[in-house]
């Protein structure tokens, strides 16, 4: 039998139910938002043992780790032909794109600009890895836009709520507001740059 190539779709993807939009919405707000929600929850009760053990970057690479883990599982069903392994090698690579050119921004600045800059540069390498992993780099600007979006408003409506709340409390409502609008903003980037998409 031959060998697939990692970008190549099955021989039965025909028979299979097309993903739309809505459903593309769906899976990874909820698939993304509970990986968040993880993420953060483990800041809010286990944020000085991580800090305190793995020092600021290692908790970063760590949570970064859990967000490829749990996120790659839960959002899989956003590329439903391709095979679990093929999901989880496209959205690490992107991923991790976002979280590396988030994190130099932060580190550099260290303020509110290195946090909208993060979510900006962030937000372009992202898209700019799953458009060229997806082949559909003419969609590299609606995506990128779509994950700036959605990735700056759930940050920064979570960093309010974070503000008003004491932890662990605060800790979690950024952790649902990231999550929930972030996650809304995945599966339809996705959807707009996944081969075969509908998209006008």
């Amino acid at each position: 039998m031959p060998a697939m190539n990692s970008l190549d779709l099955p021989l039965d993807q025909k028979t299979m139910r097309p993903l739309g939009l809505w459903d593309a919405w769906r899976i990874s707000t909820l698939g993304f938002g509970l990986a968040t929600l993880v993420v953060f929850g483990s800041w809010a009760f286990l944020g000085q043992w991580f800090y305190g053990t793995l020092g600021e970057l290692g908790a970063y690479l760590a949570w970064m780790l859990l967000y490829l883990g749990i996120g790659g599982e839960t959002m899989k069903g956003l590329l439903p032909e391709w095979s679990r392994w093929q999901f989880h090698q496209v959205f690490s690579l992107a991923f991790m794109a976002y979280a590396l050119a988030w994190m130099v921004a932060w580190f550099a600045l260290r303020n509110f600009g290195g946090e909208m800059l993060g979510a900006f540069l962030g937000s372009i390498a992202m898209g700019w890895v799953l458009c060229l992993r997806l082949r559909q780099m003419r969609e590299w600007l609606r995506v990128s836009v779509i994950l700036f979006v959605s990735n700056g408003s759930g940050y920064f409506l979570g960093s309010w709520l974070h503000q008003q709340w004491d932890m662990p409390w605060g800790a979690l409502g950024w952790g649902a507001a990231y999550g929930l609008m972030f996650g809304g903003g995945i599966g339809p980037a996705i959807w707009f740059a996944r081969p075969g998409s509908s998209a006008p």
